[in-house]
């Protein structure tokens, strides 16, 4: 970041004039009658502002234009031993511009600019500091907490409650994904459950998981609600519930995640720095579009071991990162579940992948029963030989001794020995766990994450990560983890039209998402060019194709699935949509675009404005669905420009997707 250190924008009255009024600097002194501090986006359109009150309690609030997206919220922490959420006395305040960009290897913009501002104010409790720091952005704001002692010692500390709000307008519309457990050995939740619409009135007694997705108001503001930098904060993750001193006012304070069973999973090391409470902010499109769960990463690089200093220049350069490959992966278990020993259908989708030009294919659950390694060995030379790279499929806990590092990098060390390029680790939630210590978001599972992404990275393996939370950013200092699940995908074989759309909106805004889709749909809840226009829209490093190869040999599609994207997209464009409607998008690869919409249930016609185009003429091929099939598609290939337009009719839960390739 390039830092510049400016007085705060102080609205109290009385007015605090300065620094030092206002107890910055070496001799803080405790305000007079409330003080405020306002942060402003650079286009001066989304502003934020803090207010410490007369009796040291912390609010925040967020206004769009003219239009508040947060009403006065708290903010805080309550620990055993020090409640930094009242009588709080502000020490000091420093700011900076923030003002720098990154490369992605993938995701929704191969790069990423990123300006804004920060803002980072001290209090002092009784015996501890607390640190809060807010950052705002064109598309969002988001704020962290630190907290550490006076006397500058180390230890643990017991939180009573994180004190961070959400009070959303009035009349608010939210899209929710409630915590429901998915088994009945345990409490878990793999973030699998469908984004459901409620007023914000109505939220009493519900927990709702991050990201949430609400309309602010009667406005054409939105915002999306969810967590970033989980992963290495040393905290539980987090879900949004209404207080029943608050109940029907749609305010939503922060809660630990209710699937867990580690017994001490309050007690947190200090000096302690939380995740970040991160929102998008604006029109439908700038939250689609929006990549702040990522951005406030901050400019870093990726992650590298302590003892880098120490490695070899062959071992230094494992953590820049040039051996990770997005591309599309090949996946049977879906069509074959019960056929994971059958090396003979493995090969298959080796052949499959080296056709299709793909890069991956997965061997699934079961894929090691009663393994010869040396048969093994030679399936897996026979893959690097056709330029295929193998994923295996492991439990999170139950492969590795329920969260043992030396039994991980054995196993690992032993698979990547055998030529196996990556994992696609599941279970995270504790699902098929005897007794486990710790599951699903407990502290010492997003630990456990953390431990599995490091050491993955030592031996160039990349990350899928299955029955888990919901991606918290964290591709950004390790980006070999290039997909994960925390959604209803496919493996729900009766997903029907309304989940898949609203999944668009709200869990593909934050990170990778394997929903592997199929072809040819299963039931009459989705068509084939609804099914083909998921493999453009779910954003992802290595989306995993699961239907037959016969499927795939089809020359009307066979070209399209050879295209389809799968590094980090150039950028992405939101075209328009509707909640529980329908949804539309195009995605730039290099001069190329893939444009593609999926419909709920009520037929339609859309509107493409393909001004976003580049000069000159783009060969398209059209994929829409056939009227006397949800199993077949009509294919028509045009020529189009950044002038034409086009209406497509959208099926009940039918789709589109187009294929632009430049001239």
């Amino acid at each position: 970041m390039k830092a510049k250190y400016f007085l705060p924008m102080l609205l109290a009255v009385p007015l605090c004039l300065g620094v030092a009024a206002c107890g910055g600097g070496k001799n803080p002194q405790k305000p007079i009658d409330g003080t405020a501090w306002e942060l402003k986006s650079p286009d001066q359109s989304l502003k934020m502002q803090i207010v410490l009150d007369n009796f040291g309690s912390l609010t925040y609030t967020v206004v769009k234009d003219k239009t508040p997206v947060v009403e006065t919220s708290s903010l805080g922490f309550e620990l055993a031993e020090d409640n930094l959420s009242e009588m709080l006395v502000f020490d000091s305040v420093e700011t900076q511009e923030i003002d720098f960009s990154y490369q992605n290897i993938s995701g929704k913009h191969a790069t990423v600019d990123v300006t804004g501002s920060e803002t980072k104010l001290t209090f002092k409790g009784s015996s501890f500091y607390l640190d809060v720091t807010a950052r705002i952005y064109d598309d969002g704001y988001a704020f962290r907490y630190g907290i550490r002692a006076m006397d500058d010692s180390e230890g643990t500390m017991q939180v009573i409650a994180e004190r961070s709000e959400f009070a959303l307008p009035s009349d608010s519309t939210t899209y929710i994904q409630p915590y429901k457990t998915n088994t009945s050995k345990l409490s878990c939740f793999s973030y699998e459950e469908a984004y459901t619409r409620k007023k914000a009135k109505s939220l009493a007694g519900r927990k709702i998981s991050m990201p949430m997705l609400y309309q602010a108001g009667d406005t054409d503001v939105w915002s999306l609600i969810t967590e970033s930098e989980l992963i290495g904060s040393g905290f539980y993750g987090s879900f949004l519930e209404e207080q029943p001193e608050n109940e029907g006012m749609g305010i939503l304070q922060t809660v630990p995640s209710p699937a867990g069973v580690q017994q001490d999973n309050d007690m947190i090391a200090y000096p302690f720095e939380s995740p970040w409470r991160v929102a998008s902010v604006g029109s439908m499109a700038d939250v689609i579009e929006s990549e702040i769960v990522e951005k406030v990463y901050g400019d870093v690089e990726y992650w590298k071991p302590d003892n880098y200093a120490d490695l070899s220049p062959e071992e230094q350069e494992t953590y820049n990162y040039d051996w990770v490959e997005p591309g599309v992966v090949a996946w049977n278990w879906l069509k074959n579940p019960g056929r994971q020993t059958d090396f003979t259908l493995h090969r298959e989708y080796v052949d499959l992948a080296a056709d299709m030009g793909w890069t991956y294919m997965i061997l699934d659950g079961g894929w090691n029963s009663g393994l010869n390694v040396e048969n093994f060995k030679q399936f897996t030379a026979y893959a690097h030989s056709k330029g295929v790279k193998v994923i295996a499929w492991c439990n999170a806990l139950t492969d590795f001794s329920n969260g043992s590092a030396s039994a991980l990098e054995l196993k690992l060390g032993n698979w990547k020995s055998w030529g196996i390029d990556g994992i696609k680790i599941d279970f995270f939630d504790g699902q098929n766990a005897t007794n486990p210590t710790h599951q699903g978001e407990d502290v010492n599972t997003i630990k456990w994450y953390e431990t599995i992404y490091q050491v993955t990275a030592r031996l160039r393996m990349i990350v899928n990560c299955h029955g888990a939370n919901k991606p918290t950013g964290e591709r950004r200092i390790y980006p070999h983890v290039m997909n994960r699940e925390a959604i209803r995908g496919n493996e729900f074989t009766s997903v029907d039209s309304t989940i898949i759309v609203n999944s668009l909106f709200v869990r593909m805004t934050v990170g990778p998402t394997d929903f592997t889709p199929v072809v040819k749909p299963y039931t009459k809840g989705t068509t084939m060019a609804h099914q083909m226009a998921l493999a453009v829209l779910y954003e992802s490093g290595t989306p995993s194709m699961a239907d037959l190869p016969v499927t795939y040999a089809d020359g009307k599609i066979n070209d399209f699935y050879k295209a389809v994207p799968c590094s980090a997209w150039d950028e992405i464009k939101y075209l328009g949509g509707e909640l529980d409607g329908y949804f539309m998008a195009a995605i730039r690869v290099g001069d190329d675009w893939f444009v593609a919409g999926v419909n709920t249930i009520t037929e339609r016609t859309v509107d493409i404005d393909f001004s976003f185009l580049g000069d000159g003429n783009y060969t398209a091929t059209l994929f829409t669905d056939d009227a006397s099939s949800n199993t077949q598609v009509t294919r028509e290939d045009t020529t189009l420009t950044k002038s034409d337009s086009r209406s497509v009719r959208l099926a009940p839960n039918g789709g589109f997707a187009f294929h632009l390739v430049k001239n």
